[in-house]
């Protein structure tokens, strides 16, 4: 199975969580952070819906501060998240890229556990929690995160 790396645009990052809170009801993606900063766009707003005086053959820069969803799914959803991510989109193109990847064992079993029975299951609910941060002790790092190497499910 071959899985992406997904970028998906947003003017504001309420629209973000819009598009995906969306794609993650659908199972269509892993879910993963909003960023955003400062931008500025090459724009041709010949065919935009902007007011009529602006609709003209002449290139604009924009600058705007502007969001995108960095997040991961699987070649077998990609259509339906275009389809998805651009109706719950607002903006005139909703900038949608893929980059093919190539994961470790620990990121393609969650993966593929977070796609699993996609069509059989329920709609994924919030957890009503927050992630906090805690003291780890040093000594205890190297046993916190799951092997690649390892047998599946465990530790170092």
């Amino acid at each position: 199975m071959q899985y992406y790396q997904a970028f998906i645009s947003a003017e504001q990052t309420t629209q973000a969580y819009r598009i995906l809170d969306a794609l993650i009801a659908k199972q269509l993606v892993f879910g993963g952070p909003i960023v955003g900063g400062p931008a500025k766009f090459l724009w041709n707003f010949k065919d935009s819906d902007v007011p009529e005086s602006m609709r003209e053959p002449k290139l604009y820069t924009l600058d705007q501060d502007y969001k995108y969803i960095i997040t991961y799914t699987r070649e077998d959803l990609k259509d339906e998240l275009i389809e998805v991510a651009e109706a719950a989109s607002l903006e005139e193109v909703c900038m949608i890229s893929f980059l093919p990847m190539e994961t470790n064992r620990s990121l393609r079993l969650l993966l593929d556990a977070s796609f699993e029975g996609r069509e059989a299951q329920a709609k994924p609910e919030s957890v009503g929690a927050v992630v906090a941060l805690t003291f780890v002790p040093k000594a205890d790092i190297p046993s916190r995160t799951k092997s690649s190497n390892g047998p599946v499910g465990g530790r170092r």
